[in-house]
């Protein structure tokens, strides 16, 4: 028996817990077809949490019609806190195995019961109508036998959440933002002190932008970053403290930039 390969990392970026897996209707299973898992990841947001209801994780096959040919990865419904699944964390959300071939779209039903909730206080969180009958990724890969292929998928809540309505009565529409794609990737790395003051942390190059919010130990890490040189913004909650930006931080494939201690500074 020939042990699975790691074939390839594909990033799209929430990170979820995985909650089952269903391959009743999948084309074959064993060691003559392929493994694809299915992962989420986080962006920071201004919420206390983003929960959101996964009803199914399917993937559809390039050469069956678009009603047809959709493969379950997960079909039982969980809920998720994203605002847990930052700085390199990440849960599996679905896996199966796959007979060989090429796949052209991973769709995540979301349904019903997502929320946000700011400052202890719970909003439903509206889920359009195309949206919660599948949301649709584009992933155009083959999968061959023997190997072991991961999706990541980035999720940046902040930018995926609409605020309309007035200040006495508003209403939060879901809009996702995922981050794509297919090369290798790096990191950007580091802590920010003093201790205990949380900061949102962005970090743009050119159209490309990635953000995370530092842990209580000042710790964060920028994850599935394009190669290229980026400038960091860094923002405290405590308004105490100045914003602070860096520049020229390079960044390289499958490597990770460690920026050391970064000191904030008061107004």
């Amino acid at each position: 028996m020939k042990a699975f390969l790691y074939k390839l990392t594909f990033f799209v970026g929430i990170s979820f817990l995985f909650f089952g897996c269903n391959s009743n209707n999948n084309p074959a299973s064993g060691f003559d077809n392929g493994i694809l898992r299915v992962y989420m990841t986080d962006s920071p947001a201004a919420y206390s949490q983003v929960n959101i209801v996964i009803d199914s994780v399917q993937v559809h096959i390039a050469t069956s019609d678009s009603l047809n040919g959709w493969y379950l990865l997960n079909s039982t419904p969980a809920t998720y806190n994203l605002l847990t699944l930052v700085n390199g964390n990440y849960a599996l959300i679905g896996q199966d195995t796959l007979s060989p071939g090429k796949y052209s779209q991973i769709r995540l039903h979301i349904g019903a019961g997502s929320n946000v909730v700011i400052n202890g206080q719970t909003y439903p969180l509206k889920i359009p109508g195309g949206i919660q009958s599948g949301f649709k990724i584009n992933v155009d890969e083959n999968i061959e036998a023997g190997y072991l292929y991961n999706f990541y998928f980035d999720f940046d809540a902040n930018r995926s959440i609409v605020v309309s309505g007035t200040s006495s009565n508003p209403q939060y529409i879901l809009n996702p933002v995922i981050r794509i794609g297919t090369a290798a990737k790096g990191i950007i790395s580091g802590t920010v002190f003093p201790h205990g003051v949380i900061s949102n942390i962005w970090a743009i190059a050119g159209m490309d932008t990635s953000s995370t919010s530092t842990d209580i130990a000042g710790g964060f890490r920028l994850t599935y970053l394009n190669p290229g040189t980026y400038s960091m913004y860094i923002a405290p909650t405590d308004t105490s403290y100045k914003d602070t930006t860096l520049t020229n931080i390079s960044v390289t494939a499958s490597n990770t930039t460690n920026l050391g201690s970064i000191s904030l500074t008061h107004k």
